[in-house]
C-alpha cells in the first residue's frame, strides 16, 4: 500500500512538473528577442561592403539577434530568389545589396547616416531612404542630391563615378603599349579606342541593356583570375622591356653625340613589325576596355543607379534623359580623356630619349602588377 502510494504521489509531481513546463515553454519563447536575418548581398573588392560589413559585424555584441547571410552578387539566381521572398521586383544586380526585414538597401556609399539606417532596421522599423551621396571620400561630406539641377546632378556624379583607379589604371596601360610607337596615329586611335568602348560598354551595360549584366555578372570572377593571370604576365613582360631599353641608353651613351637618333633608331627596330600587328592590338584593346569595365560595374554601378533614379523621379521627356545620360558619361570619362590627350599632344617627348622609354615601360610593369594583385588576390 505504502508502495502503491508512492507511486501515486511521484506521478502527480511528474504531472505537475511537465505541466508547469509546458506552460512555462510559451513564456520563454515570448520573452526572447527575434531573430533578424540580414541578408547581404557582397563582392569581393567592393570597398563600401567591406565597410559595411565590418560596421555589422562591430555590432552583433549589442545586437546578438543579428543573424547575417553572405552571398556573393554573382549569385543572381539567389539574389533573385530572396527579391521575391521580400516582394522587390525592380532592383538592379550590384554591390551592397541588404535585405533586413522589410528594408532594401542598396549602398553608393557607406556613412554615419548609413549606419544609423541599418540600426533602424535592425530595430524593426521601415527606414525612409532618399538620395545622399559622400561628395569627396577625403571630406566626408554629404549632399542631397535632389536639392540640385539635374545638369549639376550629371556632372558631379560622372566626376564622381569616373574617379576609378582601375579603369584610368588600364588607360595608362594601354598608352604605356602604344606610346613605343613614333606615330601620333596609332597612339590616338588606340587610346580613343580604348575610351570609346569604355564609354559604349558602361552605357549599355548601365543605362540601357540592364538584363544583359545581369547574365554576365555571373562570369566576373572567372573574368577577374584571367585579366589578373594575364596583367602579370604583362608586367614580367614590361619589365624585360624596361632592362632592354636601359641597356640600349647605357650603349649610346658610350658613344658620340647622335644619342637620340641612335636610340630613335634601335626603339623602331624593335616594334618594325608593329604594323602588321595593329588589328590584333585592336582587338586585344576592346577586349581589355569591355573586360575591365564589366569587372568593375558591381561595385560601381551604385552611382548611375542613383543617378537614374533621380531622372526617373524628375518625370524629365526620353530626349532630356538621353541628353543627361551623355552629359554624365562625358564627365565620367573625363580624366581619361585628360591623360590621353596629354599622351597624344606630347608624344614627341615620349620618343625623344631612352630614359623615357624606361619610364614608360616601368609605369606600364607597375600597373599591370598592381592590377594583377587586385583582381586576383584583393
Amino acid at each position: 500500500m505504502v508502495v502503491g502510494l508512492q507511486d501515486k504521489v511521484m506521478r502527480k509531481i511528474l504531472f505537475g512538473l511537465s505541466l508547469c513546463l509546458f506552460l512555462f515553454i510559451p513564456f520563454l519563447y515570448s520573452n526572447a528577442e527575434e531573430k533578424v536575418v540580414i541578408d547581404f548581398f557582397d563582392d569581393r573588392l567592393c570597398s563600401v561592403c567591406k565597410a559595411t560589413k565590418d560596421f555589422i559585424y562591430s555590432i552583433e555584441d549589442q545586437y546578438p539577434q543579428i543573424e547575417l547571410n553572405l552571398y556573393p552578387i554573382t549569385d543572381v539566381n539567389k539574389l533573385a530568389e530572396i527579391a521575391s521572398e521580400h516582394g522587390i521586383k525592380d532592383y538592379q544586380v550590384m554591390s551592397p545589396t541588404i535585405f533586413i526585414g522589410d528594408n532594401f538597401f542598396q549602398f553608393t556609399d557607406f556613412t554615419s547616416r548609413h549606419q544609423d539606417m541599418l540600426i533602424s532596421a535592425i530595430e524593426g522599423n521601415i527606414v525612409d531612404k532618399d538620395y545622399y551621396i559622400k561628395r569627396i571620400p577625403i571630406l566626408n561630406i554629404e549632399v542631397n542630391l535632389k536639392d540640385w539641377s539635374l545638369i549639376f546632378v550629371a556632372i558631379f556624379l560622372g566626376l564622381l563615378d569616373g574617379f576609378n583607379v582601375c579603369s584610368l589604371g588600364a588607360l595608362i596601360l594601354v598608352l604605356s603599349l602604344v606610346l613605343v610607337f613614333n606615330s601620333k596615329k596609332k597612339v590616338f586611335l588606340l587610346g580613343g579606342l580604348f575610351i570609346i568602348t569604355t564609354v559604349i560598354v558602361y552605357g549599355v551595360l548601365v543605362f540601357t541593356w540592364g538584363k544583359l549584366f545581369e547574365a554576365l555578372v555571373g562570369q566576373i570572377e572567372a573574368l577577374r583570375i584571367v585579366i589578373g593571370l594575364m596583367a602579370f604576365a604583362g608586367g614580367v613582360y614590361f619589365l624585360k622591356e624596361c632592362h632592354r631599353f636601359y641597356k640600349q641608353g647605357a650603349v649610346c651613351q658610350s658613344n658620340d653625340s647622335g644619342l637620340a637618333k641612335r636610340v630613335s633608331g634601335k626603339l623602331q627596330s624593335t616594334f618594325k613589325d608593329s604594323s602588321s600587328s595593329i588589328y590584333f592590338l585592336m582587338g586585344s584593346v576592346i577586349f581589355f576596355a569591355f573586360a575591365i569595365t564589366l569587372i568593375e560595374l558591381p561595385c560601381s554601378i551604385g552611382i548611375p543607379v542613383a543617378f537614374t533614379g533621380v531622372l526617373v523621379e524628375s518625370g524629365v521627356s526620353i530626349y532630356l534623359y538621353v541628353g543627361y545620360i551623355i552629359v554624365y558619361l562625358f564627365f565620367y570619362m573625363l580624366d581619361e580623356l585628360l591623360v590621353f590627350l596629354v599622351a597624344v599632344f606630347t608624344k614627341k617627348i615620349w620618343v625623344a630619349n631612352s630614359k623615357a622609354m624606361i619610364l614608360v615601360s616601368l609605369i606600364g610593369a607597375l600597373v599591370l602588377f598592381y592590377l594583377s594583385f587586385h583582381y586576383i588576390f584583393s
